[in-house]
């Protein structure tokens, strides 16, 4: 039996950001003002000692003199803090009004020796990436940057250690220095890649290969499926790609991405900066992505999150959640003097990306404190329940605003 292995991190490492001067910041939000009851959950490791191919995912390479000062401008992250190499980060694209147009990871190739020259790799679900690509074209003007697609020249790999092939005296910091993951990624046999921080690392490593070339990893490992690497993000809470991002409607604090270390509150002016700042200093967040699970009206509420691979729960992304009437809710309702009189039921949130029985939602906080089960109606047009969790990677104590976000 392989047992993943669990790399010492300080749980609130990454719910920080690391400004120009190296300082670690707090990240604020209201979710340490809700209770931790039942609907927190117990995340089991997913099988450790795997690799899996991610063919879903495209990539556009920016390359010439002023790529990292072009990106700095256009991303939630620091391009400072990769712009003379080594592992990448994840990253948000903005629009003017602060909503997340493309969740990204920006890589450093590693490659060009000329220092004139750098060049990075922007990963992003392949079927964002021509839109992304004519974002970031508006922007270019006079910048001395090139962009093509390179999609079909490289492989993304996500990679999960296992004992054997983990030092743990290098990991054993609140966060691994960019030389230590930089050697791991070198013994995977690659140039590109980094340590994925969403979810406190759970999402092991991100690689990046040219296409058909083989990782080199220690005896053991296996080869994981694609629904494998969904089923481990949903569970861990983690949005990606078009499914979970509706371009121009997702703000970042609210898809956690200041959780996942993709936003720097410490850096200068970026498209989107303003609201995102505000938000940050000033409000309270009072919805996030979290996972939720899906059952029967006849099945029995679940006390924790549990992935059925037999389960065939068919939600459309961006459907309404709605609070859940039980019966004798039902009865004790009064009937309504009129139908025109009766207030419609406001939805609780919406859906995102699922498999199987489970998927993400955006919801509100409180509800998911409080315990509240919410209905869905699946493609067939059939009501089902659903319930949400508190991820446990999140904060348990972070500072909080009295003031409210106006975008909450």
């Amino acid at each position: 039996m392989i047992i993943a292995p669990r790399i010492k991190l300080n749980p609130f490492s990454f719910l920080s950001c690391i400004g120009s001067a190296g300082q670690r910041l707090p990240v604020r939000s209201c979710y340490d003002s809700l209770p931790l009851n039942r609907t927190r959950f117990i995340s089991t490791a997913p099988a450790a000692g795997s690799y899996i191919h991610l063919p879903t995912r495209g990539l556009l390479e920016i390359r010439g003199k002023d790529a990292s000062k072009f990106l700095q401008g256009l991303i939630t992250n620091h391009m400072p803090r990769i712009e003379n190499g080594g592992s990448g980060f994840l990253a948000a694209f903005l629009n003017p009004k602060g909503r997340v147009m493309y969740d990204t990871f920006i890589h450093p190739m590693n490659t060009s020796k000329d220092e004139s020259d750098p060049a990075f790799l922007i990963e992003c679900d392949a079927r964002a990436l021509p839109e992304l690509h004519k974002h970031i074209a508006r922007f270019v003007l006079r910048s001395k940057v090139k962009m093509v697609g390179v999609t079909e020249s490289f492989d993304v790999y996500s990679v999960l250690d296992h004992p054997q092939g983990l030092d743990y005296k290098k990991y054993d910091k609140i966060m691994p220095d960019n030389a230590s993951v930089m050697d791991r990624i070198h013994r995977m046999n690659a140039t590109i890649g980094m340590l994925d921080t969403r979810a406190d690392s759970r999402m092991g490593f991100r690689v990046v290969v040219p296409k058909g070339q083989s990782l080199s990893l220690p005896e053991g490992y296996n080869q994981g499926t694609l629904e494998e690497y969904h089923v481990r993000r949903i569970i861990n809470g983690v949005p990606e790609g078009i499914d979970d991002f509706i371009a121009g409607t997702s703000l970042p604090l609210e898809y956690n991405i200041d959780f996942m270390n993709g936003v720097d509150f410490r850096k200068g002016c970026y498209v989107g900066q303003e609201l995102t700042i505000r938000t940050h200093h000033k409000g309270i967040i009072r919805k996030r992505v979290l996972p939720i699970q899906y059952f029967g009206p006849n099945e029995p509420e679940p006390a924790s999150i549990q992935f059925d691979k037999n389960a065939s729960r068919v939600i459309p992304p961006q459907s309404e959640l709605f609070p859940s009437k039980k019966k004798e809710d039902i009865k004790q309702q009064q009937p309504a003097a009129s139908s025109s009189s009766a207030r419609p039921v406001r939805a609780s949130g919406k859906t995102g990306s699922n498999v199987g029985n489970i998927g993400l939602a955006l919801v509100k906080l409180d509800d998911i404190a409080n315990g509240i089960i919410f209905d869905v109606m699946d493609r067939e047009g059939a009501t089902i329940h659903a319930k949400g969790f508190f991820p446990t990677w999140w904060p348990q104590q972070i500072t909080s605003e009295e003031n409210t976000s106006p975008n909450a």
